[in-house]
């Protein structure tokens, strides 16, 4: 599986303002590929993946899941549950910091069941824990030459995966600027994604890195270690509320009586 396998940063266009496919046309364009194996990883978002999950399932493809967390236009970190614990840490993460309305920090805080991946371009300036990597992308893949062997040995490759095809390209860079309320002709580079955010045939990524065998090692590693699922087929509604339906029918009594009071005087 692990030859078809190298997506790890895919945005649905729950990305809101930035990513221009559903999930559904998402999936299909993988599954296209020939692609068995990739990550969700919408911008401070996870509202999509119970949906991705599922249509990874009818496609044959092993779904996994993260969150790709940004500062207005700053990519900061990105991260990937190991297990469905990893999500909810992710989760729990991202929504303290929008119920308390407080900036997302960095250097990422430490997780247990997930990774963090950090981009070439934005280091946390210290070594980085266990569970962190770097994240390079192919037309980045030329300044390995001049990183040393402990550099390297943390790294695994991280294509973005944004567009199905080039027309989204424009849709993308119109939604940016609505998001950034600017007109389309002031954008700067680092406010939209790189052209070749497609999905790239697997052998195509690995040629890339070909004369990086540890980087492709570590990216499969990661693979091999993460997954999610859910349940679709047991409803998780509960069937009583309180201790008992007849509890349950004299609570509803009561809050109908309390409504109106409250409504009516």
């Amino acid at each position: 599986m692990e030859d078809k396998a190298l997506h790890l940063n895919c945005h649905s266009y729950y990305s809101l303002r930035y990513g221009t496919m559903s999930v559904e046309q998402l999936v299909g364009k993988a599954a296209e590929n020939g692609i068995e194996s990739m990550a969700l990883t919408d911008i401070n978002n996870s509202t999509a993946i119970p949906e991705f999950v599922r249509e990874c399932i009818e496609n044959n493809i092993r779904p996994l899941a993260g969150i790709e967390f940004r500062r207005n236009n700053e990519l900061l970190y990105t991260g990937i549950a190991r297990n469905n614990r990893g999500m909810k840490e992710l989760n729990e993460f991202l929504s303290k910091h929008n119920l308390e309305g407080t900036p997302l920090p960095f250097p990422a805080p430490r997780v247990s069941d997930a990774y963090i991946i950090y981009s070439m371009k934005k280091s946390p300036g210290r070594k980085l824990f266990e569970n962190e990597r770097t994240g390079i992308r192919k037309n980045e893949a030329g300044r390995l030459v001049n990183m040393s062997s402990k550099e390297k040995s943390s790294m695994i490759i991280m294509q973005p995966v944004t567009f199905s095809v080039p027309a989204d390209f424009f849709i993308h860079k119109s939604l940016r600027a609505i998001d950034n309320n600017i007109l389309l002709s002031h954008l700067k580079p680092s406010q939209y994604a790189g052209e070749n955010e497609f999905f790239h045939s697997p052998v195509h990524l690995k040629h890339c890195f070909t004369s990086y065998p540890g980087i492709i090692d570590n990216t499969e590693k990661l693979i091999r270690d993460c997954s999610i699922s859910f349940d679709f087929v047991n409803p998780k509604n509960k069937k009583i509320f309180s201790a008992s339906r007849y509890d349950d029918k004299l609570l509803l009594e009561k809050l109908a009586w309390d409504g109106m009071l409250y409504r009516y005087g």
